[in-house]
């Protein structure tokens, strides 16, 4: 089917509203952040799916919640400034990625935030090929089946239920005739687990631009190599570059947590 295309939005439109939502579904993703340690060295947080009857947006409920009270700066320093004394966890989560499918018809449209900057791209939405294998099991109650694919450099394996014949799943997997309940590469670098799905009280599915953010609009290739050039920067060389200090007036920092890949690894990876 195909949806209405509707503009990016720019800092002059809050709210892009697409379609109602049929379906939304919570997740705990789980991200190795060394390769070398995966047991111990992960960063972990929910993430949800909310769909529609055409599209769909893959994004971080702590993320969108934490943007909505971009109306009070205030608000929003002092609830970021308290997590910062008592070490608690940024309290816009952990992931910022937002995620829509079929956004224009037949596309995927991806959001983020890094190096102080708002990046977007939009991409032919390319499904994953799967392969069903004779695996079952339950998940929330529900019987599911196991599939594999080689998608975008990486072995994903998930598993899908006939119950729910709604072709979506967490991040950009798709195309199993049933909805994806649980999901992870060969390396379970990354894992997506369902943790809960509902029907009612859900917001529509579409783009909520509370912050009022002003998008730079890459391509998917030059975005996944500058997100990877960033995790793989000394910020505080970089600092001590711009500001012009010597070596030895600031300590060395080790990179830590930074051995890792992104979900695709099928771009190119210059230094």
């Amino acid at each position: 089917m195909i949806i209405h295309c509707l503009p990016i939005m720019s800092s002059a439109q809050q709210i892009d509203i697409f379609e109602p939502a049929i379906l939304e579904c919570e997740y705990y993703k789980r991200m190795v952040t060394d390769t070398l340690d995966r047991e111990n060295d992960f960063k972990a947080d929910y993430v949800r799916l909310r769909i529609g009857k055409q599209s769909s947006m893959f994004y971080s409920p702590k993320d969108l919640s934490y943007d909505s009270l971009s109306y009070d700066k205030l608000a929003k320093a002092r609830l970021f400034l308290e997590c910062s004394k008592k070490n608690l966890p940024s309290p816009g989560g952990l992931f910022r990625e937002r995620l829509y499918k079929n956004y224009p018809s037949g596309k995927i449209t991806v959001f983020n935030h890094f190096a102080l900057m708002h990046w977007t791209y939009t991409e032919d939405w390319e499904k994953p090929q799967w392969e069903l294998l004779d695996s079952a099991k339950t998940i929330l109650d529900y019987p599911c089946q196991l599939a594999v694919s080689q998608y975008r450099g990486r072995t994903w394996y998930a598993w899908f239920t006939f119950e729910i014949p709604i072709s979506d799943g967490p991040w950009k997997l798709c195309g199993l005739p049933g909805l994806i309940l649980e999901a992870q590469d060969a390396h379970k670098d990354y894992t997506f687990t369902i943790t809960g799905l509902w029907q009612k009280d859900i917001e529509p599915v579409g783009i909520y631009n509370y912050a009022e953010y002003d998008w730079a609009k890459t391509t998917r290739s030059l975005f996944l190599q500058t997100l990877y050039k960033e995790i793989h920067t000394d910020q505080a060389a970089r600092a001590r570059q711009m500001y012009g200090l010597k070596e030895g007036r600031a300590k060395k920092t080790e990179l830590r947590h930074r051995n890792y890949e992104l979900e695709e690894t099928d771009y190119p990876h210059g230094k």
